[in-house]
């Protein structure tokens, strides 16, 4: 014990001997000047550097907004704005309103921060596939491919299709509808009762169409200009829709393909 005590008194000794020295002051004052700028740099420029210390604010809701209507909302809440290249199909949002937000509406953001947009392009459209010739079968499921829904069948006649197989649909093929339209299917059923063949006006000149049609009874439709690849000459028929040896209700409204 008395053994222990002498120690501890000699070391107690060299203690107060090394307290008093200026090298033991000088590491202290190293010391605590180290954990000084390590409290500084963890506590203060650190978040400073992380923007713990940069404004905030709320990003708006922007969905369904105009473009203007956007990016005068971000620029008011202080934010940027970026649109994404590519826009989404939406049956819900209007073509040419914001469909998507990064970040979204409500996230606490850094002010300055940009907000990237996405814009709608409204329902996909598609081209109302050609089914003439083809049975009720095939064309209900070529329509379903086309993400288009097969409506009322409708009895028609035709000079050479036989009965069973389709005419043509109505809107016509080629025509641009929205995913999810209905479209009517004209069915050959061999009747032809009440109604007029629809003759064919290939290479004759628009000017003398016109008087042909009101002799049979028939109405001009839409009238659309195109390059002829066979030289064909200016104004003359190249398609109609229906096409001819369809039989045709009095009245019924004939579109025209014409060469420019």
């Amino acid at each position: 014990m008395n053994i222990l005590k002498s120690i501890w008194n000699v070391v107690k000794s060299i203690w107060n001997k090394v307290k008093k020295t200026s090298v033991f002051k000088a590491f202290v004052i190293w010391v605590a000047v180290v954990i000084a700028l390590v409290f500084m740099v963890d506590k203060l420029l650190m978040p400073a550097f992380a923007g713990a210390f940069a404004k905030t604010g709320v990003v708006p809701s922007l969905e369904g907004l105009s473009q203007e209507a956007a990016e005068s909302a971000l620029t008011s809440a202080g934010f940027k704005f970026e649109w994404v290249d590519e826009g989404r199909y939406s049956s819900q949002v209007p073509a040419g309103m914001v469909l998507v937000q990064m970040p979204k509406a409500g996230r606490t953001a850094k002010i300055g921060r940009t907000v990237k947009l996405t814009k709608s392009l409204g329902l996909r459209k598609v081209i109302i596939p050609d089914l003439r010739g083809k049975s009720q079968n095939q064309a209900d499921i070529s329509l379903a491919r086309a993400g288009l829904v097969q409506g009322e069948v409708v009895k028609g006649a035709h000079q050479s299709i036989p009965r069973g197989v389709v005419i043509r649909t109505i809107p016509m093929a080629g025509d641009t509808v929205r995913v999810g339209d209905t479209v009517k299917v004209v069915i050959s059923a061999g009747m032809t009762t009440g109604r007029t063949l629809l003759p064919d006006f290939s290479g004759i000149l628009m000017d003398e169409v016109y008087p042909r049609m009101d002799r049979l009874g028939f109405k001009v439709g839409r009238i659309k200009r195109q390059k002829s690849e066979d030289g064909a000459r200016p104004g003359s028929v190249i398609e109609t829709s229906p096409k001819f040896g369809d039989y045709l209700k009095p009245g019924a409204r004939v579109d025209f393909i014409i060469a420019d």
